[in-house]
């Protein structure tokens, strides 16, 4: 299968991309859709949980919502809590007190959908998505031997297969109900703008383009434009 050119994408270019492919409305930044990094500046505040503490009553107290806090530090049950465990808040402007859990209150309601797309190549987990030396990781990292094959998450059509400053060679690929998965650091992209792919069907092959250190794949799971937690929507690992 015939690669594409390597041809950049600039910002704007890519704002209209997916403004067209999500029926979103535009916003005046277009980094809050795809940014010129894996990496970004991380805005929000930490909290440390209390005792009587649950995710809903932080959640709360801060005006967040319980999903996007439960992605963006992994928590694999959110409602169990560890006193002293220090939570990430998206958005907060400082640590707020929060009223202790009333009893018989109902637990955060945390969607997590295993299996929904498959793991896009044989690697190891080397980043996790959330928070990552001070800085928001939009996806996650799996290191595998430059050249390995690539596969999609989910069956669907190539939105942008090219370059990206930041992200080197690129895919990006849509799915049903809204969602875009992302694939970058490629050594080679194996497949053209609106072709349809299918379930693992190969679509690139691991490199190191762009900003890396090392071959790996950087693996981002978008619902619109939002970035979600690809472990929230990856088959769980064998025991």
């Amino acid at each position: 299968m015939s690669g594409p050119s390597n041809r950049r994408l600039d910002r704007c270019a890519l704002l209209a991309l997916l403004v067209l492919a999500t029926g979103c409305p535009t916003r005046t930044d277009p980094l809050q859709w795809l940014r010129p990094s894996p990496e970004a500046e991380a805005i929000g505040a930490f909290h440390q949980v209390r005792q009587g503490e649950t995710l809903r009553s932080i959640c709360r107290a801060y005006g967040a919502e319980p999903q996007e806090v439960a992605e963006v530090n992994g928590l694999e049950d959110p409602n169990r809590l560890r006193v002293g465990q220090r939570l990430f808040i998206p958005d907060a402007t400082e640590p707020r007190v929060v009223p202790e859990a009333g009893a018989g209150e109902p637990a955060a309601e945390v969607k997590q959908e295993p299996g929904r797309f498959v793991w896009p190549v044989d690697g190891v987990l080397t980043s996790r998505f959330g928070l990552r030396g001070g800085r928001r990781h939009d996806g996650i990292d799996l290191g595998a031997p430059a050249g390995t094959p690539i596969r999609a998450a989910a069956a669907g059509q190539v939105l942008y297969a090219g370059e990206q400053a930041g992200y080197g060679l690129i895919v990006i690929i849509r799915h049903a109900d809204g969602y875009i998965s992302v694939y970058a650091h490629n050594s080679e992209n194996l497949v053209r703008e609106g072709q349809q792919v299918k379930q693992a069907e190969p679509v690139a092959r691991v490199g190191r383009t762009g900003r890396a250190t090392g071959p790996h794949l950087h693996f981002e799971i978008r619902q619109g434009t939002k970035p979600r937690n690809p472990l929230f929507f990856l088959p769980r690992p064998s025991s």
